[in-house]
């Protein structure tokens, strides 16, 4: 039997080659509808990545530490308050790049020009400064620093609705957590662009404790304790452990999906968009695919005829055929794997800049995120993109293997 089947086999390699502009036209199919659809997944799982780690580094982090109720109602009264000894056990955990202390807060800023609502961001510089993207984009003045005193920082837009430049000064009022009617005096230290509306138009950013003092905060608390890990798969599994310390007792340890609803169900629908399209781009190149499988077994019908008037059982014949879709689907999705990872690395490291056809900054559901994308091309992606289309081949050439027999072999042979 083995002897048989590697004759079979053999003999079906030689057969692919006889007709090899046939054979490179499906290989060629194969190929180009593979490394297209692994290119555009990659590119869209590096966008999505992308976009969450600018946003969670700046408002949330993976995994984020905050009072039960605080997604409920936002308010600085519901706050953390052992934040910084509950910073220090998760530091020490495998796979925590850093963490981050946020006082949040609503307000009111006044100046001549009219006043404006505002979200109050309370931050430690050295802290933002290494895991936050908005100290980068900083375009007049400086961002804080931890001997700044009542300094802030504030987004394009709201500067320009105020007529604020650096060095003037503001008002921020609101109220604290006893409900008292609170005004304070600050000077601008920085104006930054990030390119989202919400944060360039609504956000302003002070130092920690200046935040706390303001709302009338007790000491060291934080309404919201983000954590940044280096492979954010493994935000769960972290905050299945920052659950289980006494520190954390009477928090919730929350995923980003949780703290960032509007940016995960963004991700969620637009990454299934994605597969639907992929999906349409691999259904419609199997009809290419079955296309020319179909007729290189309706053009060989004589052959065929020949070979079981001769003896070979229908059985042979549908294996020889079997094993010439096999062989053409591995050498097309190899080709595939190997022409759409190439291609997809070399953007992975120069990236695909979309600058030209928007604006400096690329906006998503309140988040901004940079118009030069780079890929995420990974084992996962290869492994599940390569699998999904040799499957979808292989049983688009079942039904060209059992076509191979049905004939009326007197008629194809007179």
């Amino acid at each position: 039997m083995s002897d048989t089947f590697l004759i079979i086999a053999l003999v079906a390699w030689r057969s692919i080659w006889r007709n090899r502009r046939r054979t490179l036209i499906t290989v060629s199919s194969i190929a180009f509808g593979l490394s297209l659809a692994l290119f555009f997944v990659a590119m869209a799982e590096g966008g999505y990545s992308q976009l969450v780690n600018d946003a969670v580094r700046m408002y949330a982090g993976h995994v984020t530490v905050e009072h039960p109720l605080y997604e409920e109602a936002p308010a600085a009264d519901l706050n953390v308050r052992n934040a910084m000894a509950l910073r220090g056990r998760i530091a020490v955990l495998p796979g925590v790049e850093g963490s981050k202390s946020l006082v949040l807060g609503q307000g009111l800023v006044k100046t001549a020009a009219g006043a404006v609502g505002v979200a109050v961001m309370g931050v430690d510089p050295r802290e933002e400064l290494e895991v936050s993207p908005l100290g980068g984009k900083i375009v007049k003045g400086d961002y804080l620093n931890v001997s700044d005193r009542g300094k802030v920082v504030i987004g394009a837009e709201l500067a320009d609705r105020l007529n604020l430049k650096v060095g003037r000064k503001l008002v921020v009022a609101g109220n604290n957590v006893n409900g008292d009617f609170v005004e304070e005096l600050y000077r601008v230290r920085g104006i930054f662009k990030t390119g989202s509306d919400d944060a360039d138009g609504y956000l302003v950013q002070m130092l920690l404790g200046e935040a706390r003092a303001f709302y009338g905060m007790p000491r060291g608390s934080v309404t919201r304790l983000g954590v940044i890990l280096d492979d954010p798969d493994k935000r769960h599994e972290i905050a299945a452990r920052i659950n289980d310390m006494p520190e954390a007792a009477g928090a919730a340890v929350l995923p980003w999906e949780k703290v960032l609803p509007e940016l995960a169900a963004y991700v969620k629908v637009d990454r299934a968009s994605n597969w639907v399209f992929q999906g349409l781009l691999i259904f419609l190149v199997l009809f290419t695919i079955l296309n020319t499988i179909l007729m290189s077994v309706l053009e060989r019908s004589r052959e065929f005829a020949v070979l079981m008037a001769l003896g070979t059982s229908a059985r042979r014949v549908r294996l020889q055929v079997f094993m010439e879709a096999v062989y053409i689907n591995l050498i097309g999705c190899a080709a595939g794997l190997f022409a759409g990872s190439l291609v997809t690395y070399y953007f992975m490291v120069k990236g695909l800049d979309f600058s030209k056809m928007t604006s400096e900054n690329m906006e998503v559901s309140g988040f901004a995120f940079s118009p030069i994308l780079h890929p995420d091309l990974n084992l996962h992606i290869v492994g599940w993109v390569g699998g999904l289309v040799f499957a979808a081949t292989f049983l688009l050439s079942l039904y060209p293997v059992w076509r191979s027999t049905r004939m009326r072999m007197a008629e194809v042979l007179r």
